[in-house]
């Protein structure tokens, strides 16, 4: 045999070896940080393996070592917009809405509202993963829609209440914050049961305090069954919800209804489990 071939063959053995192996480590690694660095953990954790079933190890690699570092305990900062090769014609997009994410962090987010955080953090990632590929374009707009979504939200999250007015007669009014409601279902199901109804209630009750309110409808899955599937019944989760919501008086154009099937789970699971805390929508409910 050609010694040209026998070497290059052995290249390829090493580099197998070298590339992909970080998720099998991320994998056994408990969580031990904050609220939010467990969140990112996890979610880390699913980009990671979403990506080694795509065959793209590189990536894979990368989602699993930050799984690693935020489990840790340690910081995760978000990734510059030059740390990946973006369109020229993406990247004032992507600037403005990192810009936003950065400036809620820095206002106190991850520890007011860590879960949300550690989503909006996520999104964000898998954004300009699935940007700088360019491949697949419905990921990357489900992606973005996710961050735009929820950045509203965690702005509303850390504001603090706006100060009363020097006369003491007329003070104003306190500014209302955004608030996170969850829905959660059966295995496969989306029936809304008397809990779903009352969260229903209370998240409709919310809308009216904004003079001008945004509700995101976001639906999602345990891993249990096919991802494709799941995306399938992640929408029609949310779409079941927004449909309560338009029964109680709120209008089709406040709500912006979507579905992220396994992605962003609550409670970080092996493939083919049914957790109840993941089969859930969640109503973000938030405004001016």
């Amino acid at each position: 045999m050609d010694m040209k071939i026998i070497l290059a063959a052995g290249a390829m053995v090493a580099l197998a070896g070298c590339v992909g192996g970080e998720l099998s480590k991320a994998e056994k690694v408990n969580a031990q940080g904050s609220d939010f660095n467990n969140a990112l953990s996890g979610g880390y954790l699913r980009l990671a393996r979403a990506e080694q079933k795509e065959n793209d190890y590189k990536d894979a690699d990368y989602f699993a070592a930050r799984a690693i570092s935020s489990a840790n305990g340690d910081a995760v900062p978000l990734p510059e917009v030059t740390d990946r090769n973006l369109p020229q014609s993406e990247q004032i997009y992507v600037l403005g809405l990192r810009n936003e994410l950065a400036e809620v962090f820095d206002g106190g987010a991850r520890a007011k509202a860590p879960q949300l955080s550690a989503s909006a953090q996520l999104a964000y990632e898998c954004w300009i993963q699935e940007l700088e590929e360019n491949i697949q374009q419905d990921e990357i707009a489900a992606c973005r829609d996710q961050l735009d979504g929820l950045i509203p939200a965690l702005r509303n999250a850390i504001t603090d209440e706006v100060a009363a007015a020097p006369a003491p007669a007329k003070p104003k009014p306190k500014r209302v914050k955004g608030k996170l409601f969850k829905i959660l279902f059966p295995t496969g199901g989306t029936k809304l049961n008397a809990d779903a109804n009352k969260a229903v209630d209370e998240a409709a009750a919310h809308v009216s305090e904004f003079k001008s309110p945004r509700v995101v409808v976001s639906g999602y899955t345990d891993t249990e069954g096919s991802a494709s599937s799941n995306q399938a019944l992640s929408e029609r989760r949310a779409r079941v919800v927004a449909a309560a919501m338009r029964i109680r008086g709120i209008a089709n154009d406040l709500m912006k209804v979507q579905g992220f099937g396994e992605q962003f789970p609550d409670v970080r699971t092996a493939d083919s489990v049914a957790e109840p805390k993941n089969r859930r929508v969640e109503l973000n409910v938030g405004g001016r």
